[in-house]
């Protein structure tokens, strides 16, 4: 699931992301550690400021995928009597958003679906039924309904968000475009449910497509693989092959694919890889001198590709097409971003 409802990052959230992107887990945790150390050692035990320390916390370590960590870190910050002011109960809200969405991703769905109808009950309660903040309270609670086989609930919560934040015109409503549609695929809509976003400005569709991305690996996965081929035929279809939304959609694809394991198709993982692969690879190398690129994916996810070549290389552009397609099959798994 992804986090709905979090503050912009901290400045010591984002160092410690940078440095779990570039490997080194340790030094990102005793970022996010010493900082809420600071903030104790500074408010006191209690204070808001160390609660949103124990929220980093958990926020990065819902990123890192230890999920039942970030439960309990959420459920610490968001312990103690109901702050009085209105900043530190809106930062309560975003804890509890948090909690829910972390017990829903170690698993946890009946205890997650508890505290995601106390955060709707929370939002509407500080800033009114009608507010953006209420609408996309209803989009972790969707997922969880979709997660348990609920669908005629979840799409009903889902298609709410999704028109009350694009009635309100509120960028939050980017949150909610993948939870709709795999609703939608999960009422056994066939059309594409990203018309839509021809309307919006370039960076909320960015947002969208992103957001919706994250869901590879997750959720139902002949659902969200009928929402990934929408999802790229629209970014294809209004970006054009080398656009980086396109480029990351097609390695959402292949990363969907590799992580549902025996649900996979092996023939859209395929297709993914190698058209991930060419795409990088094609506009890098010598005109003309790649012709085809088999590709070939073992059950452990091992890929292997085999080149084609119009003519016989020289060394050197033997070694450069194994150097390029080396870097190609990277730039895949290094796509898409991170969101949330």
């Amino acid at each position: 699931m992804t986090l709905v409802g979090q503050p912009p990052q901290s400045d010591a959230l984002e160092a410690a992301l940078e440095q779990l992107a570039h490997g080194d887990l340790d030094g990102a945790e005793a970022t996010v550690r010493q900082a809420a150390r600071a903030a104790k050692a500074e408010f006191g035990s209690g204070s808001p400021e160390l609660a949103r320390g124990y929220a980093d916390m958990a926020r990065f370590h819902f990123r890192a995928g230890q999920f039942e960590r970030a439960a309990q870190e959420f459920q610490h910050a968001a312990k103690g009597p109901m702050p009085p002011d209105r900043p530190a109960r809106e930062d309560r809200l975003t804890f509890l958003f948090g909690f829910g969405a972390a017990l829903a991703a170690d698993g946890q769905l009946a205890d997650a679906e508890t505290i995601l109808r106390q955060c709707l009950a929370y939002a509407r309660n500080l800033h009114g039924a009608q507010s953006a903040h209420a609408f996309v309270a209803l989009v972790p609670l969707a997922d969880v309904l979709l997660l348990q086989g609920k669908t005629a609930d979840a799409a009903r919560l889902a298609n709410e968000a999704y028109d009350g934040l694009w009635r309100l015109g509120d960028p939050m409503f980017t949150s909610a475009v993948g939870t709709r549609a795999e609703a939608l695929k999960a009422l056994g809509q066939t059309e594409s449910p990203f018309p839509d976003l021809n309307d919006l400005p370039d960076e909320m569709v960015a947002a969208a497509v992103s957001t919706t991305l994250t869901r590879a690996g997750l959720g139902d996965p002949a659902r969200v693989r009928a929402v990934f081929a929408d999802l790229l035929r629209f970014v294809d279809g209004k970006y054009g092959h080398d656009h980086p939304l396109t480029r990351d959609a097609v390695a959402a694809v292949a990363h969907h694919e590799a992580a549902v394991a025996g649900d996979a198709d092996d023939r859209v993982h395929r297709t993914a890889v190698r058209r991930a692969v060419w795409s990088y690879a094609v506009g890098r190398l010598p005109g003309g001198l790649l012709a085809n690129l088999d590709v070939r994916v073992e059950g452990d996810g091992t890929i292997h590709l085999a080149p084609h070549l119009t003519r016989d290389a020289s060394q050197d552009e033997l070694d450069l097409i194994e150097h390029t397609l080396t870097d190609a099959v990277d730039d895949m798994f290094a796509r898409p971003a991170v969101v949330g």
